[in-house]
């Protein structure tokens, strides 16, 4: 209602920063809202867009160790990627549960590809302090990062045996959220 009664102005041929913020929480949030602002069914069909890219995504990228991690290569295991930052505090809290969660189901076929594009003299030490067992992958350049049409962390995305992106999340989850997502790519 708010945009209706006062639209923003945003760059022309560009959604305003308010129509890529309802669209990004109707789309992945489920909230429910509807609007009639061109903007905002230009950002709705941008997120589609995105979400086919997504969908049809490959990368391959070397973790901490020098191992190298092909996403279509683990096709027959449940697949969850995660972008995030050492700098980002809602990435470090959602950390702790993801590798609780990584130690639970690793041996009935999960995988959490952890993506930064950090350099891996930062990351390392910053994994070894807490402990982290999951891959972290080294993104230079942000390859993957655009790909993946990422602007914010953290942000998770999750794909079933099949590869099919079944799920994924735009901000912080807690471990009964990823639970969630989990279950929707058949993992319980």
């Amino acid at each position: 209602m708010a945009l209706r009664e006062q639209p923003p102005a945003g760059k022309p041929g560009e959604p305003d920063s308010l129509s890529v913020e309802l669209a990004s929480l109707v789309r992945y949030e489920h909230l429910q809202a509807t609007s009639l602002s061109p903007q905002f069914a230009a950002t709705m069909a941008k997120l589609e867009a995105d979400d086919a890219k997504r969908q049809n995504a490959d990368f391959t990228l070397a973790d901490l160790q020098g191992k190298g991690w092909h996403l279509q290569d683990l096709r027959g295991k449940v697949v969850l990627v995660n972008f995030w930052a050492t700098w980002c505090p809602p990435c470090r809290r959602e950390m702790p549960d993801l590798d609780a969660l990584y130690n639970t189901f690793k041996d009935r076929g999960f995988v959490v590809l952890a993506i930064s594009d950090e350099e891996a003299a930062q990351l390392a030490p910053f994994i070894r302090e807490r402990k982290i067992s999951y891959p972290v992958l080294l993104d230079p350049g942000r390859k993957v990062n655009d790909v993946f049409s990422v602007e914010g962390i953290p942000k998770s995305f999750v794909y079933d045996r099949s590869g099919k992106m079944v799920a994924q999340s735009i901000a912080m989850r807690s471990r009964t959220q990823f639970l969630e997502m989990l279950a929707q790519a058949g993992l319980q």
